[in-house]
């Protein structure tokens, strides 16, 4: 009878074994497709410049979003492509995280540009600071992580009587902030 009770117990004692061997197996697997998850990122949004009406693109050359070297201060420079057919003025380009709706003209940290630029033809702009949604401070965003916000541009076609009514264009972004290497 002790005979019997030792192979039952061993048999108990390999079963426990191979039940936890087979479970432990499918959890190092579960981990490892994790972590190779984790460090391709295959859920992170596709890199896109897109206005939202017909006329300006900055798909061609996407913007770069980047924190500048000497301040931490988030800056965007793209490609402004002119594809209304007819030479426009472009006065202002604002760089935020705002909603696409909520983007007011007024922001104190919008540099003026005052370009004009030819019928299929482009223009670059760099050094434009993104701001926050009240458009009251400079975003500070670290290098890597992801942006998702708003390009606008105010601007008049060359045959617009009243130069001091602006059109708006609104491109949505979605990036990734880049560290400046350079000033």
């Amino acid at each position: 009878m002790t005979n019997k009770n030792k192979s039952s117990s061993g048999l108990k004692g390999q079963a426990a074994m191979e039940y936890l061997m087979t479970y432990g197996w499918a959890i190092l697997v579960i981990v490892i497709v994790l972590a190779v998850l984790m460090f391709l990122n295959p859920f992170k949004a596709p890199e896109t410049c897109m206005f939202q009406q017909p006329g300006f693109s900055c798909s061609e050359a996407l913007p770069m979003i980047y924190q500048g070297v000497d301040n931490g201060k988030t800056y965007v420079s793209m490609q402004l492509f002119n594809k209304f057919g007819q030479s426009v003025k472009i006065h202002k380009v604002l760089c935020t995280t705002a909603a696409i709706g909520d983007v007011q003209y007024g922001s104190a940290t919008m540099p003026e540009a005052d370009v004009n630029v030819g019928a299929g033809a482009s223009e670059k702009f760099t050094g434009v600071p993104c701001v926050n949604p009240s458009g009251t401070s400079q975003l500070e965003l670290n290098p890597n992580a992801e942006f998702k916000g708003v390009i606008s541009v105010w601007y008049n076609f060359e045959n617009d009587p009243d130069e001091n009514i602006m059109r708006q264009a609104s491109a949505t972004l979605t990036t990734t902030v880049l560290k400046q290497t350079q000033q």
